[in-house]
């Protein structure tokens, strides 16, 4: 059972650089210095440096083409402003707007020109949850790039509903066609009361739903993620598959789950496997408490759509 390397094989390994001054074994926020002599001589190195501004916005304006321009010059101009600075805290929110999330708010802006910048800036660097320090440093940059959040007069008396007719759903000023599921039963009914926060929510919700975008619901506990969730999939009438995560899942338990039948162990396809299949919509609880393996394997389906199952099958998108 001797196996010869094949001589066309070759290890392609992708890293971030070393950060300067850090000792090899300080573990202060992840920050190693991997590149030993050991790894030195094994491969040889090629480094990419960050995109030009002018480049990033040709990329952006390639991808989405329809971004209002002044929108997205004020977006990099913010961007780069913070890249550039020695300021810690400032280059922290920087990597909060890397070329992805950039790319996320302008195809929006392109779909809802009207959106304040602002406004997504703060829900990209999640600035409500930011210590104070940070957060000023946001706003004196969003100030800085004269970006400013001007409240709509109109925001206050307008009328948050949600109503369905003739198979469309309204909430807000957003509509989509109502989904006809083949498993009526999979979709959730809970018992809500609508009121104007949580309809501002949802429609921004269905406004990167139909984007195409995966959601994160960020919020303390008991604020009612779980039910928006749940009235948002009941308007759409969209089935749901249900996986609570903890801090024992194992990539193994993300994909199988064992069951009795009739007194013999069975193993089936978990709810995430099932929701791939069927196209339905996965809602993972508690998505904070897995281990950093389990949520790099959730990361790379929701990136890239792929993933390899404990079995040996694989999800390509």
């Amino acid at each position: 059972s001797i196996f010869p390397i094949h001589p066309s094989f070759r290890v392609l390994a992708l890293a971030e650089p070393p950060v300067v001054g850090a000792s090899s074994s300080s573990s202060n926020r992840g920050q190693q210095q991997w590149l030993g002599p050991e790894l030195l001589t094994m491969f040889l190195y090629h480094t990419v440096t960050p995109l030009a501004k002018a480049e990033e916005m040709g990329l952006i304006h390639g991808l989405a083409p329809n971004v209002p321009k002044e929108a997205a010059e004020q977006l990099l101009r913010l961007t780069d402003s913070l890249r550039r600075t020695k300021d810690p805290t400032a280059q922290s929110l920087a990597s909060s707007l890397s070329t992805r999330q950039l790319l996320r708010i302008c195809r929006r802006l392109s779909q809802y020109p009207e959106e304040s910048i602002a406004h997504a800036v703060n829900k990209a660097c999640l600035s409500r949850f930011l210590p104070s320090l940070a957060r000023a440093s946001l706003e004196k940059s969003l100030t800085n790039s004269s970006i400013q959040d001007t409240p709509d007069p109109a925001e206050q008396t307008r009328d948050y509903t949600c109503v369905v007719q003739e198979g469309v759903l309204t909430i807000g000023k957003v509509s989509t066609p109502i989904y006809s599921p083949n498993q009526k039963m999979k979709v959730p009914d809970v018992l809500f009361y609508d009121n104007p926060q949580h309809m501002m929510v949802m429609e921004d919700m269905l406004k990167d739903f139909l984007l195409g975008e995966h959601l994160l619901l960020v919020g303390n506990q008991g604020v009612g993620k779980n039910k928006i969730v749940d009235r948002f999939l009941h308007l759409l009438n969209r089935p749901r598959e249900y996986l609570q995560l903890h801090r024992d899942t194992t990539v193994q338990t993300l994909t199988l789950q064992p069951s009795v039948r009739d007194g013999i162990i069975t193993y089936e396809d978990s709810p995430l496997v099932k929701a791939v299949k069927h196209g339905h919509i996965l809602v993972i609880d508690e998505a904070d408490k897995a281990p950093t393996n389990v949520t790099c394997i959730l990361k790379a389906l929701v990136e890239s759509g792929e993933m390899i199952l404990a079995d040996g099958r694989r999800i390509i998108s």
